[in-house]
């Protein structure tokens, strides 16, 4: 064992590691020694996202929402992008008064230094190698992840977190950043009207940061009453339950022209066309999530200056509004974090993400 401060820290840890489509165990790792500009924390806590699911089945969402191509899912990835811990040790002395403090995880870092990145866009960075995900972490034994009892991560993306943050309500600190993404996207103004189709949790956080710019009235969509409850519950104006009635018709009902910004955290051809007629004249139309779907689209539907764009990830700064967000009350996580598992129970908490309709669940997760 090699000993930080007054923490042991030990030579093996406990880690879940994706071998192939739906086969994921529990191993027993050695623990990464964080270098130079990394550092290495204790995972108090780790949220089972959308796309850890979709890597469990065997997709790679990451390649397909970042860079439009479809990617092989690789061997031997830790999953888990949406930590929070505390550092235990650090690979530069000059940083050792960084040991013992609480961190929310910036995800991802870049290569600075192609078109995209040198452009302010490191979030459409091809050469991004992301915690918990995708496939270009070359010469790894395992890709590291939030699912596993310690984790490494650059020095600069471990983002020190205010002492009254939970653990759990932390880790939907990434997809708070997403949802602050999207909704500057969005070009969300004072006393628009807004269209939230998804009331998931990044939907349900959108929603919220949209009240926050400025928005009037904020519509929450789902086929769920569960999750459209706690949309109420969080400040949506109205809720529509698109499995019951036309969200299109209901949308004209409520606002007389349309909404100004619709936010699909869904991306499917039926929730596309849906919220698309749904968008008033110079309407911004943002979606999330893509699929591979073929839309049939009256090219009218366009017309009045509508705007059509998608969201990927987060910029940096992004992650700091997310914080302040949640810190400071104006956004809440946990009314919406419906279960809670230990590591030891990840494939249960793999059969709850992917039957949120039967647990009635919108956000899992897990704590080591």
């Amino acid at each position: 064992m090699h000993t930080v401060g007054m923490r042991e820290v030990p030579e093996y840890m406990r880690a879940v590691v994706l071998e192939a489509p739906y086969r994921i165990v529990v191993k027993k790792v050695r623990v990464p020694r964080p270098e130079k500009g990394w550092v290495l924390i204790r995972v108090g806590a780790c949220g089972v996202c959308g796309s850890d699911v979709r890597y469990y089945m065997g997709e790679n969402p990451w390649a397909l929402h970042t860079l439009g191509v479809e990617e092989p899912m690789p061997p031997n990835v830790i999953l888990g992008h949406e930590v929070a811990g505390r550092v235990v040790e650090v690979g530069d002395p000059a940083e050792a008064r960084r040991v013992g403090e609480k961190v929310g995880i910036i995800a991802f870092n870049t290569c600075g230094t192609c078109h995209y990145c040198r452009r302010g866009l490191h979030n459409l960075c091809e050469n991004t190698l992301h915690i918990g995900h995708d496939g270009r972490w070359r010469g790894w034994e395992y890709a590291p992840g939030g699912y596993a009892d310690y984790m490494p991560v650059w020095s600069d993306k471990a983002h020190p977190l205010p002492g009254h943050i939970p653990y759990v309500e932390a880790t939907q600190l990434d997809g708070l950043a997403v949802a602050v993404h999207a909704v500057e996207r969005a070009g969300v103004r004072p006393g628009d009207s807004v269209l939230v189709i998804g009331s998931g949790a990044i939907g349900l956080m959108a929603l919220q940061v949209a009240k926050v710019y400025g928005a009037l009235k904020v519509l929450a969509v789902d086929v769920r009453d569960y999750p459209l409850d706690t949309a109420a519950r969080l400040g949506a104006d109205v809720t529509i339950n698109a499995a019951r009635e036309e969200v299109d018709r209901r949308v004209l009902e409520e606002t007389g022209r349309g909404v100004d910004v619709v936010i699909d955290t869904v991306g499917g051809a039926d929730t596309f066309v849906a919220g698309l007629i749904s968008l008033a004249r110079a309407g911004r139309y943002v979606l999330l999530a893509v699929k591979r779907e073929k839309v049939t689209l009256d090219l009218t539907m366009l017309a009045g200056e509508r705007v059509v764009t998608t969201s990927a990830n987060n910029l940096f700064p992004e992650y700091t509004v997310a914080v302040n967000l949640l810190s400071s009350g104006r956004v809440k996580v946990k009314p919406f974090i419906t279960h809670v598992f230990s590591l030891d129970d990840v494939e249960e908490a793999m059969n709850v993400a992917m039957r949120k309709e039967e647990y009635e669940a919108i956000k899992v997760v897990l704590v080591p």
